[in-house]
């Protein structure tokens, strides 16, 4: 009896609406991912078209966030992809899709770099990429961490000093960092200020992440 692999999503990708129209390039990517997941032993799988979508960006490809929710809910179990190219543009892109399969188990197939995260060879380039994202991630914090401390031994406040100019009055700002450091949310900040019918920077209401954005520009 085969053993059941779960399902696997085969997404394919055209960025040009020519390409759309003729589906040529739809089609030979979809005969060549039935072939590679039907050779895995995968009896069960599911075509996923993004059609006229610039692979530039991650956030501007429904098609693909609704395959990566469906791989981390456990609705899926891999993905399988003819190129890197048609996956992510951006080593950024790849490298967080690479993190998010090694984090929450799910296979993920490139046919161009014969890449299996179900081989150990596949698990070991991996595992390398995530470390990378994740240094990088830290680089990047430790960064922004010493341009603050920077500004902060310097005097420097952005929205005041540097930066785009905050036109929040003086009054509303003193106020917003009083409550933030007598321990208030930035929730409770928010839900005071439309109390009091304080209005916002661009005269609309106030908001957690506005209150936090404020916060961060005073600092």
């Amino acid at each position: 009896m085969t053993k059941d692999l779960g399902l696997a999503l085969l997404y394919a990708r055209v960025s040009t609406q020519m390409q759309v129209n003729d589906g040529m390039s739809l089609d030979v990517q979809e005969r060549s991912l039935i072939q590679a997941a039907e050779f895995a032993g995968f009896t069960r799988f599911e075509l996923v078209r993004e059609e006229g979508r610039s692979g530039k960006s991650i956030s501007g490809r429904p098609a693909l966030t609704g395959a990566l929710k469906r791989l981390e809910t456990g609705d899926a179990q891999a993905l399988f992809v003819t190129r890197i190219d048609r996956l992510a543009r951006s080593t950024t892109d790849f490298l967080d899709i690479v993190d998010r399969a090694n984090k929450n188990s799910w296979r993920l197939v490139l046919l161009d770099l014969n890449l299996d995260t179900s081989t150990y060879q596949g698990r070991f380039v991996v595992t390398i990429m995530s470390a990378l994202a994740e240094m990088e991630r830290n680089i990047i914090a430790a960064r922004q961490r010493d341009i603050h401390d920077d500004r902060r031994k310097r005097g420097v406040v952005w929205g005041v000093d540097m930066g785009p100019k905050n036109k929040t009055p003086e009054e509303i700002r003193e106020r917003v960092k009083r409550e933030r450091a007598l321990g208030l949310s930035y929730n409770k900040i928010a839900e005071g200020l439309n109390r009091d019918e304080v209005k916002g920077q661009n005269g609309g209401k106030w908001y957690p992440t506005t209150v936090k954005n404020l916060l961060e520009m005073l600092e």
